[in-house]
């Protein structure tokens, strides 16, 4: 079983590394190549590309890439007749994978795509070319899956794998003591984005909202978790501007976000992981100002962040744009840190959420699922 896989976040480079060690249970030696990150590539793909290849932020600032972006497309395309894989698995990305599910299809080879675009949210009308290419999709939000049934699709919702995020009392006491966090002092952790671009964009801000809070006499330990998608040494070159200290850490965001008191996040799969942490916070977001105005013309939803779209309300403050200053951030931010009741209202409002979001083992059930899908089409 040979099977074609491209992840193009670094969201998407931990589902697939988990579906690729749930599917080698199921099948014997099967056979990985495409494109995914660092998880991807330990549970031995093959990589013809790596997550850096792919990885752009915002729109209009895609129009530079493009010709890279094909040509690593064609390549793929092109691989298909080498490889002739027996499966293909997209994750997500859709502005590249619906490109790829085309030639996919035109050589009779399945596709499952895993991972919905956020079509309920913007760009509605990418679920039509989901449907013409794809044989099956299985979605991460329960809502999701009656909008692909109502346009005749193979869907399921088996449970959103970002449920087992769980963190002990004791691995966050293992955390405190590792980084010298066991004072009395506020945690509040900073995770402002996996991609350079989002760095650029959010650190400059974020690092006048530490000098505002220091202002209104708020002392805390200040960490940053830094991605596996960027260079640490590059954002250490960056913090050297703040005047208040920052602790950089890699390969403890969940711990960084268990541990924290309050936090800032750029919008993404931070923000639901924050949310099921129980972890009050702020969601912040900029781009360039076309791209931005560009989003907001084709957005189906009030709502950018995950845990407001599944409350169907605002209950954690989004900060987007113009919006997203650091007076703004500190204003918001201020009263989870000073005020018990407002901290505990939103900590209220984030546990209503879990319950929407299935049961543990989900990836064990998409790769049963995957299997079922393929003694199915044997048959």
């Amino acid at each position: 079983m040979k099977i074609l896989m491209v992840a193009g976040e670094s969201s998407g480079d931990t589902h697939g590394a988990a579906l690729m060690h749930e599917l080698q249970q199921l099948f014997s030696k099967p056979v990985f190549y495409g494109i995914g990150g660092p998880l991807m590539l330990k549970k031995g793909m093959k990589a013809y590309y790596t997550l850096d290849s792919l990885r752009v932020h915002g729109l209009v600032e895609l129009l530079p890439h493009l010709p890279r972006l094909y040509r690593i497309l064609w390549h793929l395309r092109d691989s298909l007749a080498i490889e002739k894989p027996d499966l293909a698995i997209l994750v997500d990305y859709p502005g590249f994978n619906l490109k790829l599910a085309a030639y996919i299809k035109n050589h009779n080879i399945p596709i499952i795509w895993y991972c919905s675009p956020q079509v309920w949210a913007w760009r509605k009308g990418r679920i039509y070319k989901i449907a013409k290419f794809v044989d099956k999709i299985i979605v991460l939000f329960p809502f999701e899956e009656q909008i692909y049934r109502n346009i005749g699709m193979n869907v399921s919702f088996l449970g959103h794998p970002r449920i087992e995020d769980t963190v002990s009392s004791e691995q966050i006491d293992h955390f405190k003591q590792k980084y010298h966090l066991e004072t009395a002092q506020l945690i509040i952790t900073l995770a402002i984005g996996s991609r350079p671009s989002e760095v650029k964009f959010h650190l400059p801000i974020v690092l006048k909202v530490l000098n505002l809070l220091e202002d209104q006499g708020i002392k805390a330990n200040y960490i940053l978790p830094v991605a596996d998608s960027l260079d640490l040494e590059w954002v250490n070159t960056q913090i050297q501007q703040s005047t208040v200290p920052i602790l950089l850490i890699q390969d403890s965001f969940l711990e960084s976000i268990h541990a924290a008191d309050a936090a800032i996040v750029a919008s993404g799969t931070a923000t639901l992981q924050t949310g099921l942490a129980l972890t009050p916070f702020i969601i912040i977001y900029k781009v360039s100002p076309l791209t931005f105005w560009l989003a907001k013309k084709m957005a189906k939803t009030p709502y950018i962040g995950i845990v407001n779209i599944l409350a169907q309300r605002l209950i954690v403050p989004e900060l987007l744009q113009n919006d997203f200053t650091a007076q703004r951030v500190a204003q918001e931010l201020l009263p989870l840190l000073k005020d018990s009741s407002h901290k505990q209202q939103m900590i209220e409002n984030l546990s209503s959420i879990r319950s929407q979001l299935g049961t543990p083992g989900a990836y064990q059930r998409a790769a049963q699922s995957i299997r079922e899908f393929i003694l199915q089409r044997k048959e």
